[in-house]
């Protein structure tokens, strides 16, 4: 029986892929999956997004500072912006200026921002401590799968080895003549029968390996086994109240949490389109400096050197002056320095109708609002009823458990009598494979009371935040 189950497990890993056999326990599991599961990466990337929207709050409400510099040539009637005269000839010109912007008062709505993101953040946060919660529960559901499908890959080796050699038994009875050739063909069949349940017990096993696999994101190919941890149905495991679990889940959960900012987030929400009533106060400064070639001047040897403004200014100055030299262009370095001007404003902005715009996203964010609201007492519900079915199904599992543990003891009994009777051919074949398959039927029925029992006693402490330990 022994080289049988061997051979069996020899070849499901052989199937999998193997040169270098790796063990992982259902920490090891969960620790790979928390760090590469592709939907936690994701989440992880919103939340990454998140930090950038909180910081650039924060940073929105600094002052602004630009500078700029533009450049541009006036052909025909224009007015020249240093002289401020009107030029009807080509015209070069530069300006430069350094600028800044600060909102003093936006009705609280930086603020409110900053408390938005701040608990858009968190949500996000939480939100990921959800997946990975679901994550967990799952990759442990997988792995009691396993371990599930190894202990019936057990159970159909031991039928196959107990087929096996009540077929060379019942061989032996025929040849002395005890049995007919039907009853030994009926334990042929039923040899058969149990060895093509072994095959499907292999193959189950190996499907929920590649489960496994595909949720860990690894390679399907790769040499994978799990480590067996001793794995019993004990009732102390229940000795707990669903009351309790409930509100320390209510507590800990992270999609509650998530909820309960979402709630935070529409207020800050509303608060935001409130303030959008408010008038807004700002201030605003700026510095730079202008050149232009319609500033001229004569030189400042000449006795009559005056700055010239307007070309037609400058030739009436010629007309007194017929010997004297033409008006130049002020040097780019001095025009800056002699430009150079200084600016500060303040500005209040006071919004008296637009539309109703207004009005109706205030009416919006009410509603945002109430629907987080609904959505924190949803998913309330939604966890009290998951933990309260969870004790209900584990208090119905560990009974049912109870209740095939002893059929299980029962149909061993009985078993062990009708093998003896057929041997001694005061029972018929049918008589025995009916005694046979009764303790088929009680072994699997009690493995798949112990895990369902198992997991949903684990799935309870899991949410009383104790984590989901074997």
């Amino acid at each position: 029986m022994k080289t049988l189950k061997f051979t069996a497990l020899l070849l499901i890993f052989s199937v999998l892929g193997a040169k270098a056999q790796e063990v992982w326990s259902l920490q090891d599991c969960l620790d790979h999956a928390l760090e590469n599961n592709l939907e936690i990466r994701q989440q992880l990337l919103e939340e990454s997004r998140a930090r950038h929207d909180l910081n650039q709050s924060y940073a929105n409400a600094l002052p602004a500072l630009n500078l700029g510099s533009q450049a541009s040539f006036n052909f025909g009637r224009s007015i020249d912006e240093v002289t401020n005269e009107f030029f009807t000839e080509r015209i070069a010109s530069q300006s430069m200026a350094a600028t800044s912007n600060l909102n003093l008062f936006a009705g609280f709505r930086n603020i409110n921002t900053i408390r938005y993101h701040t608990a858009h953040q968190t949500a996000l946060r939480y939100d990921t401590g959800h997946i990975e919660n679901m994550l967990t529960l799952t990759i442990a559901n997988a792995y009691l799968q396993i371990l599930y499908f190894e202990d019936m890959l057990d159970v159909a080796t031991e039928q196959v080895a107990l087929s096996r050699d009540q077929a060379e038994k019942t061989r032996i009875l025929f040849d002395g003549g005890t049995v007919s050739r039907g009853d030994l063909l009926e334990m042929k069949a039923i040899a058969a029968e149990d060895e093509a349940r072994l095959t499907r017990m292999e193959n189950n096993l190996r499907m929920a390996y590649l489960e496994l696999i595909y949720l860990l994101e690894l390679d399907p190919g790769m040499d994978f086994q799990i480590e067996r941890p001793a794995v019993a149905a004990d009732e102390q495991q229940l000795q707990m109240e669903p009351d309790r679990v409930v509100e320390k889940a209510l507590r800990i959960e992270p999609s509650v949490n998530a909820a309960r900012q979402r709630i935070e987030m529409a207020e800050k929400g509303l608060d935001i389109r409130k303030g959008e009533r408010y008038p807004t106060l700002s201030l605003h400064a700026a510095l730079g400096s202008r050149y232009s070639e319609a500033f001229k001047r004569f030189p400042e040897n000449n006795a009559h050197s005056i700055p010239i403004k307007n070309m037609a200014s400058a030739a009436g100055a010629g007309m007194l002056n017929n010997a004297g030299p033409l008006p130049e262009t002020v040097p780019y370095t001095d025009q800056l320095r002699e430009n150079y001007y200084r600016t500060v404003q303040l500005a209040i902005t006071i919004p008296v109708f637009n539309g109703w715009q207004s009005r109706n996203r205030i009416q919006h964010a009410r509603i945002d609002l109430d629907r987080s609201r609904i959505n924190y007492q949803q998913r309330k519900k939604e966890l009290s009823q998951i933990v309260y079915e969870a004790w209900s199904d584990a208090m119905g599992a560990w009974k049912n458990y109870q209740s095939n543990a002893t059929v299980l003891e029962a149909a061993r009994e009985s078993y062990q009598y009708a093998e003896e009777s057929f041997i001694l051919g005061i029972s018929s074949t049918i008589e025995y494979n009916e005694a046979k398959a009764r303790l088929n039927r009680a072994e699997v029925n009690a493995l798949q009371a112990m895990y369902e029992f198992v997991f949903l006693s684990k799935t309870l402490e899991f949410y009383k935040g104790e984590g989901f330990v074997l």
